[in-house]
């Protein structure tokens, strides 16, 4: 009986032991689950969301009509439109130019960027109230073709350190008249313009293209190539805005005499072609620009967060591959 009752005390104890242990090892378990939930929760909140990519086009023509399908297949969010130019008069005045013609409202997915391309002669004179009155012709513009209400408006000059002091006054007044509309305003970036200060502007817009000289019958790559411009990629980092870059999508027909350069042949019969003459089909190949792209990246994180090809057209080779890499 006691060695009965002895065995039976053992067992008890034993399940005891066993029902302590897995009571210990349950509460271990938890404890650790909630620690492992803990550190998870308190991790993504100090993570940075991944940023939206966006698909943006420059529209350079005087004519604006588009394929929304076409738009659509490549979900392009952005259109920076060329509204129109401002160029010199024969008083030397400055004045609208190439305005273009709406054949059609802009798609309504898209945002629209009016952009106004100022030609740098402008500059060498003082430009007092040209800043209203482009800002007004924008906004007669965007009214009067049924576009939504903007948010920003890019000007584009290929301005010099002669010409620099007036176009940056010329901005400055033009980021004070915008922003009493709740209207941003930014500027081109050419590579040669990265070594100075940055234009009075709330972003930039780099033009990685026409990085050559086209004139050069000899140059095979006159609309981008990434040798031209490796020398600038040291400015890209500490450059004090906010930046994107448009990358070059198109082709240049180009006329040569001899090896002397003539022009840019947009369409047939524009120029008489004589015994001798060369015509030359220059595009922007595709490894210049995603080396470029890679490159610029590899300087700056965020440049690529908008990718904009330059420009709009139906019949471009490149754009998914350039939007997608």
């Amino acid at each position: 009986m006691k060695i009965a009752m002895k065995g039976v005390m053992q067992t008890i104890t034993g399940l005891y032991h066993d029902y302590s242990s897995a009571r210990t090892l349950r509460r271990t378990w938890m404890i650790g689950t909630l620690i492992a939930l803990l550190y998870s929760a308190l991790t993504a909140c100090h993570e940075q969301p991944k940023p939206v990519k966006v698909r943006s086009a420059y529209y350079w023509s005087t004519s604006f009509a588009v394929d929304t399908a076409y738009i659509n297949r490549h979900h392009i969010s952005k259109l920076y439109i060329r509204y129109f130019d401002v160029v010199k008069n024969a008083d030397g005045e400055a004045m609208p130019n190439a305005t273009i013609s709406f054949k059609q409202t802009p798609p309504k997915t898209v945002e629209v960027i009016p952009v106004v391309f100022i030609v740098n002669d402008v500059m060498r004179n003082r430009v007092d109230g040209l800043a209203e009155k482009v800002a007004q012709r924008i906004m007669q513009m965007t009214q009067t073709h049924g576009i939504a209400a903007l948010k920003e408006i890019q000007i584009d000059c290929d301005w010099t350190r002669t010409t620099r002091k007036t176009y940056y006054a010329f901005m400055q007044e033009m980021q004070k008249l915008l922003s009493k509309q709740g209207i941003h305003l930014s500027s081109t970036i050419r590579l040669h313009q990265l070594a100075q200060t940055p234009p009075p502007a709330d972003r930039g817009v780099l033009m990685v293209y026409n990085t050559g000289d086209f004139t050069n019958i000899h140059n095979e790559h006159p609309i981008l190539d990434y040798r031209d411009v490796k020398p600038y990629l040291r400015y890209i980092a500490g450059y004090k805005l906010p930046l994107s870059a448009a990358y070059p999508n198109f082709t240049y027909r180009l006329l040569f005499r001899g090896d002397k350069y003539v022009g840019i042949v947009h369409h047939e019969n524009e120029y008489p072609m004589l015994p001798g003459d060369t015509m030359i089909t220059r595009h922007s190949a595709l490894e210049q620009v995603l080396q470029t792209k890679h490159a610029l990246e590899q300087k700056r994180n965020d440049i690529n967060n908008e990718t904009i090809i330059f420009d709009l057209k139906r019949n471009n080779r490149h754009d998914e591959e350039i939007y997608s890499h």
